[in-house]
């Protein structure tokens, strides 16, 4: 697919909008961007772009391969410094900004996946999204496979990016969607036989990811920076400084985001709005409503 994707920065409601790495709109204090309303997309960009990335998170998944660049991907706290050939995979809500070198062209493939699609699973319950929860698992978000699997990999690529130019065409929909279940099949095989693939190396804060770990595993629980900090024997305003310089908000922005994000998929596999609230950590209703609007764009009552 062409680059006409990318978008312009661009101002609105007097807030400066900047581009999350795939070109849409993300304003400084709402940083869900982008919206997939089909099953998958691949785009194919390089550009030099002196740009800044804000950090942002989708409702969909996403694989971004590195064909050439100098790019530093950030994810959830961790800094990865990518080579040509590597995989980073971005689940669902996972919070990320690309840092890219100026000088240097960018070239990569971006996949877009729904969440229908990597629901998706073969006759013995293997599941699209295994690569995504190994991710998840391992929280280490980039792989880079032996030489001999990229051949299939990249060719399923270029074939996905033929067909895309041309799915109007007779059978060209089923076609384009052969060509994504090989991928995502041949991807997630990668994953299993290459367990070793995924990069180890990201530089980042322990006390961070150690904050991180805290927040995901307790949300239904009372957290705050005093109770974060006294975790981790620092100081809460030295902690609140880190946190938002590895992730780009604040302690209490991030706790809010993935409570709502959590809420969302409660609500959305058929949990009452008003118990997901509570098993998510908020203590009033309203508030939830309020901050759950704010987010996602309309009332939990309205996903129900």
């Amino acid at each position: 697919m062409s680059d006409g994707a990318e978008k312009d920065s661009r101002a609105a409601g007097g807030r400066t909008a900047a581009l999350s790495d795939d070109g849409t709109a993300a304003f400084e204090h709402y940083e869900k961007t982008g919206y997939l309303d089909e099953p998958f997309r691949i785009f194919h960009l390089r550009e030099c772009t002196d740009r800044e990335f804000v950090f942002h998170y989708h409702e969909f998944y996403k694989i971004i391969y590195l064909v050439d660049g100098k790019v530093d991907y950030k994810v959830e706290g961790k800094t990865y410094h990518l080579k040509p050939h590597d995989f980073v995979l971005v689940g669902a809500n996972v919070i990320h900004k690309p840092e890219i070198d100026a000088a240097t062209p960018y070239e990569r493939y971006i996949v877009y996946l729904s969440e229908a699609f990597v629901a998706e699973k073969s006759e013995r319950g293997e599941s699209l999204r295994f690569c995504f929860e190994e991710a998840g698992r391992l929280q280490n978000r980039v792989v880079h496979f032996a030489p001999e699997s990229y051949g299939p990999l990249v060719g399923c690529l270029m074939r996905m990016e033929q067909i895309e130019g041309q799915k109007a065409s007779y059978m060209g929909d089923l076609l384009l969607k052969s060509a994504f279940l090989e991928f995502m099949a041949l991807f997630n095989r990668s994953i299993v036989e290459q367990p070793q693939s995924f990069i180890t190396t990201a530089a980042y804060n322990e006390k961070v990811i150690n904050v991180i770990a805290y927040i995901r595993e307790h949300l239904s629980e009372e957290i705050s920076a005093d109770i974060l900090a006294k975790q981790c024997y620092v100081s809460k305003y030295h902690l609140m400084r880190q946190f938002k310089e590895a992730t780009g908000y604040s302690i209490h922005q991030y706790i809010n985001e993935k409570r709502i994000q959590a809420a969302r998929q409660m609500i959305l596999a058929g949990m009452p709005a008003s118990r997901a609230c509570y098993e998510c950590g908020f203590r009033d209703y309203s508030t939830f409503a309020r901050r759950f609007k704010a987010i996602v764009g309309r009332a939990p009552s309205k996903l129900e």
